[in-house]
């Protein structure tokens, strides 16, 4: 899967997919499974930005039977199992461990009790197909000293025990984005990472393809397809909307939309299992989560992953408003944990996203975030045929969106709809290749090149080599890797020079603030 793109001119694809985050990326395979051409590009690289920065961490939908959607449960965990069986090189079961408290009776043992046995009998076929180190035991209550030997830090005040049932985690979502995109690959696929969509061809009311740049050398050719998905995350709004209204580059007139998604690294290891612990902010200083948000720990090797602080848009600059949120999220941990002893010294990597609010969308708060992907058929009531966008909310669903959308996509082009397989089929491979002591090592350097596409140093360091969140860089590892790539790619020692830098810029806590990937 080498970077190629006069694969993507002279030809007609059935679909063209602008965006190769988890959506887009799903949305390919899916459609090259059944039967469907299909070009992916998008202006960075594969799964880069939001999709690379959640908390890994697959929920099965636990907290919507507290609010009574058993349908939104049952889809969480029939997705949670589908990534579970066909990816289990990169997902694997996660226990959570939440507290019980003597105080409200949502947390209390008897109300957890009940909890866990209807998740439980809900989830009845969450095994189906997996094998027996992927399966999902069922949920148990703990006792007050098993809790507190899981995390000490717990507030011990009315502290009654815990609850502990298992999701999955991810062990790298840029790889298993990837792995989709490796997988349509495979299938026939024609991906293309650092390929700006600039604006989509529109003749007669139909869309017919799109007027793209190389980022890498300033070419602009068009991609012609029969049908266009736009998959672009927070950035989708802006090119629809130039697109209708027949204006200029989305990049001149819209940035990113959404709320401000911030999680925090950090190299100390507070505890064996994911822990949730309620926030105690109010409505006015969470307007985004309405007061009940849930804080989540999640273990990494040799880190632990932070989250979640929202932030409406202000207009402030996102290193201003990450800075603020890094505040605030170490102050809500240490609130709901004041053993926990968290600083703002010990956060060695910010990672932030925008995420997609109700906003009319649905019903509910407009600032709370959206709850049900948006899908668009801009066909619809005189518009633009063939056009179709989709902006998802979980990466957990994301399989499930792409098979509700490739099943639209056929309808629109007037063809039978193959059954979706995307649930059952593995992915190819995209871990690093066996028989390698170190992935560091220079085959694998070479070969994430000509296999996976990497065409710059951060693509090969952060997204194909297992760094994990808080990645530990030495500039002469580094350096050697460049020097690798720079005899593959053919890098002047001016573009090595620079692609070391940029790379090891990025491993400092100031320099996260202004990463648009983060």
């Amino acid at each position: 899967m080498r970077r190629n793109l006069s694969q993507l001119v002279d030809r007609k694809f059935d679909l063209l997919v602008v965006g190769a985050g988890i959506q887009g990326a799903c949305i390919a395979w899916d459609a090259s499974l059944r039967g469907l051409s299909v070009a992916i590009l998008d202006c960075g690289d594969f799964g880069a930005a939001t999709s690379a920065n959640s908390l890994r961490i697959v929920h099965g939908g636990l907290r919507y039977l507290g609010r009574g959607d058993l349908p939104r449960m049952r889809e969480s965990i029939r997705e949670r199992a589908a990534l579970l069986r066909i990816a289990p090189h990169l997902v694997d079961p996660l226990p959570v461990l939440v507290p019980t408290s003597a105080g409200p009776i949502r947390q209390s043992r008897a109300a957890y009790r009940i909890a866990l046995a209807t998740n439980d009998l809900l989830s009845w076929d969450r095994n189906r197909g997996l094998t027996q180190n992927q399966r999902i035991p069922p949920g148990r209550l703990v006792s007050r000293a098993e809790c507190l030997r899981l995390a000490p830090w717990f507030r011990k005040a009315g502290l009654t025990g815990g609850a502990l049932w298992h999701d999955g985690s991810l062990r790298s979502p840029e790889r298993l984005t990837l792995s989709f995109v490796c997988s349509a690959y495979r299938r026939g696929a024609v991906p293309a990472n650092y390929v700006r969509v600039n604006r989509l061809l529109i003749r007669q009311g139909v869309v017919e393809g799109a007027a793209v740049t190389d980022v890498i050398d300033g070419a602009e050719f068009d991609v012609r397809a029969d049908s266009i998905v736009v998959a672009a995350g927070p950035w989708t709004g802006g090119l629809i909307t130039c697109t209708l209204r027949g204006t200029e580059r989305p990049d001149r007139i819209q940035g990113p939309t959404g709320a401000l998604a911030l999680n925090l690294v950090i190299r100390r290891q507070l505890t064996p299992v994911a822990v949730g612990v309620p926030a105690s902010g109010s409505a006015a200083d969470d307007p985004v989560g309405g007061g009940n948000r849930f804080l989540f720990i999640h273990p990494q090797p040799d880190a632990t992953l932070l989250g979640t602080w929202y932030s409406v848009p202000t207009g402030q600059d996102v290193a201003s408003a990450c800075e603020l949120g890094a505040r605030r999220l170490v102050q809500d941990f240490n609130a709901a944990c004041p053993d926990l002893g968290l600083s703002l010294d010990e956060v060695v990597r910010y990672q932030w996203g925008w995420l997609p609010q109700k906003a009319g969308h649905e019903s509910g708060r407009p600032l709370s975030l959206a709850e049900r992907p948006i899908i668009v058929n801009h066909g619809l009531n005189d518009g633009v045929r063939h056009l179709f966008s989709v902006e998802p909310v979980k990466y957990t669903t994301a399989r499930a969106v792409a098979q509700s959308m490739v099943n639209r996509i056929f309808r629109d082009l007037d063809r039978p709809t193959p059954p979706c397989s995307t649930a059952d089929l593995p992915l190819d491979g995209a871990g690093v290749a066996p028989g390698l002591d170190a992935p560091w090592a220079q085959p694998n350097t070479v070969r994430v090149i000509r296999d996976e596409m990497a065409v710059k140093l951060g693509d090969i360091v952060f997204r194909r080599f297992p760094t994990g969140p808080a990645p530990k860089l030495d500039r002469t590892m580094v350096e050697k890797v460049a020097e690798v790539a720079a005899a593959e790619l053919g890098w002047s020692v001016r573009r090595r020079e620079a692609e070391v830098t940029d790379v090891l810029r990025q491993t400092t806590t100031g320099a996260m603030l202004l990463e648009p990937v983060a």
